[in-house]
């Protein structure tokens, strides 16, 4: 099994260089500039696991899909998607770092800098990676269109559909986030449905939910079966970001990418910040409001918030939950009768979404 884990990254690393190589010829004529976003946008797109490539092949394959080229295809698209999402994530959130390294928009801002260029090299840095988000979700469409060029029918119209629906919940998501994020401290004691929807709209959409469904639609299962899928795969999304937000407070910034506790200056409204604000009490809450969504917050601040939803039990209550959703991810995947080795492979992603580092 892991040779052909192996096999399905490379095809799909090899299919994201191919779809970039098609961009870059499509820019040509700017010259040497378009580099800088190409290289940002490949930049950005190494790296990672493949989680939601290797969900998709295997949900192809599980679903006794004869199409891996188009799944392939399917699975660049996808890592695209996430690339140029990422990329205007880091904006959003004034992200300085991605998997230990500078984020797009700093490094073009840097860029800015050293050659000694006229006006505000972060409004320029901004700009760039902005651009540069966009050009990666136009790559994700044309891998899209690779893919979906293989398929026929119901298949192909049923898979364009699928990944077009998911981009424009995770836009909306995202939204979302943002906007409840702007909504005073004291708010977070009525935001658990709202934190809850993010959840499913940000993250699983795309991240469990899309990747199996679209596997299951690329191998020409029908309405009901891609279904059946997409539930498991809302489930697996859940516990992968129930994960994240506990990475994100108390995570190793040598393996998570980003600095421990970030989250907290960010101001990101997630469910663990909601059990520590539900439990706390008054001197706790004041710790809270002096952290979160706040820059400037020191690192001692920061420690205090933390501490709150340690003591208060929040990260046992996110734990609980991370539990029950992997469970249920892993119970329906299994009730589907999926063909071997695929299925197992599937449940134990959805076992190992529980229980990742990064």
């Amino acid at each position: 099994m892991d040779d052909e884990l192996d096999k399905w990254r490379d095809g799909v690393d090899r299919t994201i260089l191919a779809t970039l190589a098609s961009v870059a010829a499509a820019m040509i004529p700017v010259g040497a500039a378009s580099h800088d976003i190409t290289q940002a946008i490949a930049d950005a797109a190494e790296g990672g696991k493949r989680l939601r490539s290797i969900l998709l092949l295997a949900s192809h394959h599980a679903h006794g899909g004869s199409a891996p080229r188009s799944a392939i295809a399917l699975g660049a698209a996808l890592e695209l998607f996430h690339t140029g999402a990422l990329l205007h994530d880091d904006i959003l959130d004034e992200s300085d770092t991605r998997r230990g390294r500078p984020s797009a928009h700093r490094h073009f801002a840097s860029h800015h800098r050293e050659k000694g260029w006229e006006g505000d090299p972060l409004a320029f840095g901004n700009a760039g990676a902005i651009l540069a988000g966009d050009v990666a979700l136009m790559a994700a469409d044309r891998a899209l269109h690779a893919a979906t060029s293989a398929l026929s029918g119901t298949p192909r119209d049923r898979v364009a559909s699928l990944f077009h629906d998911t981009v424009d919940l995770v836009v909306a998501g995202q939204y979302l986030d943002m906007r409840i994020a702007t909504q005073p401290v004291e708010a977070l004691a009525h935001q658990e449905a709202d934190i809850r929807t993010t959840m499913r709209a940000k993250t699983a959409a795309y991240t469990g939910e899309a990747p199996l469904a679209l596997g299951a639609a690329s191998a020409g299962m029908d309405d009901a079966k891609v279904e059946a899928i997409r539930d498991a795969g809302v489930y697996l999304g859940l516990a992968f970001q129930l994960r994240d937000d506990i990475l994100g407070l108390s995570g190793d910034p040598a393996v998570t990418g980003k600095p421990a506790g970030e989250d907290i200056r960010e101001g990101k409204r997630t469910l663990l910040m909601w059990h520590a604000w539900a439990r706390a009490s008054s001197a706790q809450r004041a710790a809270l409001r002096r952290a979160l969504g706040v820059r400037t917050a020191s690192d001692g601040e920061v420690s205090a918030a933390i501490d709150v939803a340690r003591t208060t039990g929040a990260f046992e209550a996110v734990e609980k939950e991370i539990g029950e959703a992997s469970l249920q991810a892993q119970t329906r995947i299994r009730g589907l009768g999926l063909e071997e080795p695929y299925a197992t492979l599937l449940v134990k992603i959805a076992a190992d979404a529980a229980d990742r580092d990064r």
